[in-house]
């Protein structure tokens, strides 16, 4: 029997030109570590709505959304330039990498405690001690994270199942934990993001070191992951502008109802987003171009798509019930938003497919001209959406944006393609 099925895939691999062997395997362990983390994240965010008063919420998500712009100092780019670099060989730009990550993060402990100290004395006091309590943790959360990419690179997907199963697992356990223990304390619950994000990244990074099979570096990997970053920094605003501006303009009630309308619409994403990881590495290798990519693809995508319109089907039927039901009443008014939102999943399957390619190809030209675009339009569209329309304002300027940006991507990357075969 599994021989049979082993012919039978080699045999379908073949007539569709894809690896579908590598595919199949890959994607088993994509998924598994993904169903984990999607339960277990599901099982924190309704901790936090049935347990925590909903200004505790707001606020908690107020400081996160500070912490993502601040990572920016942190070179996130980098984790991309490591994962191309080391699916081409180079595996000694990693630890490199890594340390000047941590370097740079640096720059983010007096940036917390500006604003920190800001809050603290003007706005809200313990938004602001939750902000310089958390600089002190800022380069050993987002420097050593660059283990899933070195994995990724190697395409020891079991290994990136595995330990960010297992971090996830730990992360849950100590958040719900510190919710069933005193849900009203911001602090606490700060302190055990921040604790178990550091410490699990940390040791989840030396134990991928014993997998470095070579010294051999590439010259292109930190220039390429300084350039990801700079054009980065405008779309990193952009991604955790909405909540920032919800907290400031509304109020961190609202920010909480927004949070949660995003809780199923996000992992549902990210699920859809990680249907390309098995082929990033392959995306990398030379001669591969997006034409190629298609056709090959293309009988992989239409079923896709249409699992995802039957799927958007079944949340519209039943996502009411779904929420009262893991929310409570509390955050009834994230139904209507939790629906717009389900718009943006429809388009982020070709969009992801689009973006995760000019990224590992190193398409400069299309990534500058897109993601820099999109970052700045998408900014001045959620910026006036929510002043007119509060949250609903920011419902739809998250599914405004992505539209924009799988437009202008296919545009450039069809533009580019063109250009090549004349």
């Amino acid at each position: 029997m599994l021989e049979w099925a082993k012919t039978k895939i080699n045999e379908y691999g073949k007539r569709y030109q894809i690896d579908l062997a590598y595919v199949i395997k890959n994607e088993f362990w994509v998924y598994l570590r993904l169903g984990i983390s999607l339960i277990l994240g599901l099982a924190v965010s309704v901790a936090f709505a049935r347990l925590a008063p909903i200004e505790v919420f707001g606020q908690y998500n107020f400081i996160l959304a500070v912490l993502g712009i601040v990572s920016i100092v942190s070179i996130p780019g980098l984790n991309t330039a490591v994962l191309r670099s080391v699916a081409r060989g180079y595996e000694g730009s990693y630890k490199q990498a890594v340390k000047t990550k941590f370097l740079w993060s640096l720059l983010g402990i007096p940036a917390l405690l500006g604003v920190g100290a800001y809050y603290y004395y003007y706005s809200t006091q313990i938004i602001g001690i939750g902000l310089m309590m958390s600089s002190i943790f800022l380069p050993f959360i987002h420097a050593p994270d660059t283990w899933n990419n070195f994995l990724v690179g190697k395409k020891r997907f079991d290994l990136t199942a595995i330990y960010g199963s297992i971090q996830a697992a730990i992360s849950a356990a100590a958040m719900i934990t510190v919710l069933f223990l005193n849900a009203t304390h911001l602090l606490l619950i700060i302190t055990a993001y921040l604790v178990t994000s550091s410490l699990l990244n940390c040791l989840c990074y030396r134990r991928s070191l014993k997998y470095i099979e070579n010294q051999s570096k590439d010259d292109e990997c930190q220039k390429y992951g300084y350039f990801l970053t700079g054009i980065g920094i405008a779309g990193t605003v952009a991604a955790h502008i909405d909540k920032i501006l919800i907290g400031i303009l509304l109020s961190s009630p609202e920010l909480a109802i927004y949070a949660i309308a995003l809780v199923i619409p996000t992992k549902i994403k990210d699920l859809l987003k990680l249907v390309w990881a098995p082929f990033t590495p392959k995306f990398s290798q030379d001669g591969i171009e997006i034409g190629h990519v298609s056709e090959r693809l293309k009988r992989f995508v239409l079923p896709l798509i249409l699992l995802a319109l039957v799927g958007s089907a079944l949340y519209l039927l039943f996502i009411d019930d779904i929420m009262l039901l893991l929310f409570s009443n509390k955050y009834i008014e994230s139904i209507i938003y939790s629906k717009i939102l389900l718009l943006m999943l429809l388009i982020g399957i070709p969009d992801a497919l689009l973006h995760t390619f000019i990224i590992v190809k190193k398409n400069t030209k299309v990534i500058m001209r897109v993601d820099l675009t999109c970052a700045f339009l998408g900014i001045a569209i959620m910026a006036s959406f929510i002043y007119l329309w509060g949250v609903m304002g920011a419902a739809w300027g998250l599914v405004l944006r992505r539209v924009l940006h799988i437009s202008l991507t296919w545009i450039g990357t069809s533009q580019e393609g063109g250009e090549k075969m004349r």
